[in-house]
């Protein structure tokens, strides 16, 4: 996979990742379809499957993932470009995917906690010591 893009924030990580696809035409019109597999044979369209993914950038731990395949562009940065947004930012199959993956994210974190905490006081218990740490990591 090629990282396209990403985007850091204190603890998390959000990036854009794009591997090669197999052109599928089955949904187009056959005048479509022919054009498409042309361009993508010599080279001036690439297809490609997106992945947008939050990763915990501790732990590396990815939280969510959004995909989607068979985009055609001349150009794999032209998925991120915006046309066709609304002042709010619906429209955009890029934006779409990264609120998904971030609204994902959300859901998997309090669980991801947990299960952080649980393995870090077993940790604890096998190195038979205690952490100063902040009040949510300390056992119970």
């Amino acid at each position: 996979m090629k990282k396209m893009w990403s985007f850091k924030t204190a603890h998390f990580t959000v990036e854009w990742l794009i591997e090669r696809d197999v052109l599928s035409t089955d949904y187009m019109d056959s005048a479509l379809a022919d054009e498409c597999r042309a361009k993508v044979r010599s080279g001036e369209w690439k297809c490609f499957t997106s992945t947008i993914r939050v990763v915990h950038r501790a732990t590396k731990r990815v939280l969510s993932e959004s995909y989607l395949g068979n985009s055609i562009y001349a150009e794999p940065r032209e998925f991120r470009d915006h046309f066709g947004m609304n002042g709010k930012g619906y429209g955009s199959y890029f934006s779409d995917m990264v609120r998904e993956a971030i609204a994902d994210a959300r859901k998997a974190f309090p669980a991801f906690q947990k299960e952080a905490n649980a393995e870090i006081k077993r940790q604890m218990r096998a190195l038979n010591c205690a952490i100063k740490a902040p009040r949510q990591l300390q056992p119970a």
